[in-house]
């Protein structure tokens, strides 16, 4: 079996692009060009990056790859990781969390905090839409809620959070729900349970979501 070396494949005009582990080079830049290049050769430089070879198969550190020239944007807070981040930031080149195919984190305090941020945003977002439920409930009490994703595209909201005092904003909410089958009516009602007005009955019509 052929060992793969790591190529460093970048396009021409911006210089963005990534390592990819080939046994030759234009399998590397080939694959590269479909990535960063619409499939063209000419728009993307193919080099060999012997440095990152022992981390095929692995995941190449963010923190060598910087020692190689690379930079990134910290996926916590956002700042520019490069060479100079000790002197711009205060944070050692050997601090930086993460590898090259995911998030990379200037030190281990910011992937922490980030952490914490997106597990208080997820429960957030859940609150969020069990109070919409609750409003749609309230208006229709035997809606039966689609919280199966495989059938639909299941519940979603935004939340964001506004600044450091903690308050979350509620952005756009999503509550997929239908009714009862009921053989008089397209969105129908158990049996025994009177059919809204009409008025109404278009309104549910209109709220119904699509399987």
């Amino acid at each position: 079996m052929t060992a793969l070396k790591a190529y460093s494949v970048l396009e021409k005009d911006e210089y963005t692009g990534d390592i990819y582990f080939a046994p030759k080079a234009i399998v590397a830049a080939k694959a590269g060009a479909n990535e960063y290049g619409d499939g063209e050769l000419s728009y993307i430089q193919c080099r060999r990056a012997p440095w990152a070879d022992a981390f095929a198969g692995k995941g190449v550190p963010a923190k060598v790859a910087v020692d190689h020239g690379w930079h990134f944007e910290c996926h916590g807070c956002g700042i520019h990781i490069d060479s100079d981040l000790e002197e711009e930031h205060r944070l050692p080149v050997d601090g930086i969390v993460g590898t090259m195919h995911g998030a990379v984190y200037c030190c281990a305090r910011c992937k922490w905090k980030h952490m914490k941020r997106e597990a208080r945003r997820k429960q957030e977002e859940a609150a969020t839409i069990e109070d919409f439920k609750a409003i749609v409930r309230a208006r229709f009490p035997y809606a039966d809620f689609a919280d199966d994703e495989s059938e639909f595209r299941g519940h979603h909201a935004y939340v964001t959070r506004a600044d450091r005092s903690g308050f979350w904003h509620r952005g756009q909410v999503i509550v997929a729900f239908r009714f009862p089958r009921h053989e008089n009516w397209p969105c129908a009602l158990p049996p025994g349970v009177l059919p809204p007005d009409r008025a109404a009955y278009r309104r549910v019509h209109l709220l119904q979501r699509r399987p």
